[in-house]
């Protein structure tokens, strides 16, 4: 098994594999009581995995070494701690299925003998890009209305009925039954229950009152 981080353009390699490695997948369920069946679980969406692992950064060529000229530990050090504040990288582990883009977590080093060797912990997590939903927002094609004409006067009729025909407008429907256009905005605000929010949207078969 070989274990890398990339970055970059920047290559890692670890010299030494560690005795064991550990990769946590966990999924967001969650348990419900409820009355008639007791508890359930409902399914989520599964949670950012995670690889740790600990080994030693190696002052000298030791048998198990996996390759030669390797950097020393503090340069290898270095190498994860810019890694780390950089962000985003790859690990891979030949071998087994983690492949991945991910950031580190947690990195814990330090010396313990007198070897010079350097003994580390990482911890690194999955990276997943947000997808973000765009919507096209549709634009809606309404009737015109005229603008309030207040030089004439709007005539006076007694209340009545009137069906939507294809092709109205509340300005075309003042105009026929009122005398004047300008009673568009008196007739809306008598049937806004039926029209609703938007004036310019009228529809075939809807029965207004008319009362200007």
């Amino acid at each position: 098994m070989e274990i890398w981080l990339k970055q970059e353009g920047k290559k890692f390699r670890f010299a030494v594999i560690p005795a064991e490695y550990e990769l946590a997948s966990t999924s967001n369920n969650t348990s419900v009581n409820i009355n008639s069946l007791g508890e359930i679980n409902l399914l989520g969406k599964r949670n950012l995995k995670t690889v740790s692992f600990a080994s030693f950064f190696p002052k000298r060529k030791y048998y198990f070494c996996q390759y030669t000229g390797f950097p020393t530990p503090k340069e290898s050090v270095q190498i994860i701690e810019e890694m780390k504040d950089k962000g985003i990288l790859r690990i891979t582990m030949t071998g087994t299925p983690v492949n991945m883009e991910c950031t580190i977590e947690s990195f814990t080093w330090g010396e313990n003998d007198g070897t010079q060797d350097i003994n580390f912990t990482i911890e690194l997590k999955e990276y997943r890009k947000p997808k973000v939903k765009t919507v096209e927002k549709k634009e809606v094609v309404t009737n015109n209305i005229e603008p309030v004409d207040t030089n004439r006067t709007a005539k006076e009729v007694k209340s009545t009925t009137y069906t939507v025909k294809s092709g109205d407008n509340l300005s075309k429907i003042a105009k026929n039954l009122t005398g004047s256009s300008a009673n568009w905005q008196a007739i809306y605000n008598q049937n806004i229950g039926v029209i609703g929010g938007n004036p310019n949207l009228i529809y075939p078969g809807q029965v207004l009152v008319i009362s200007v």
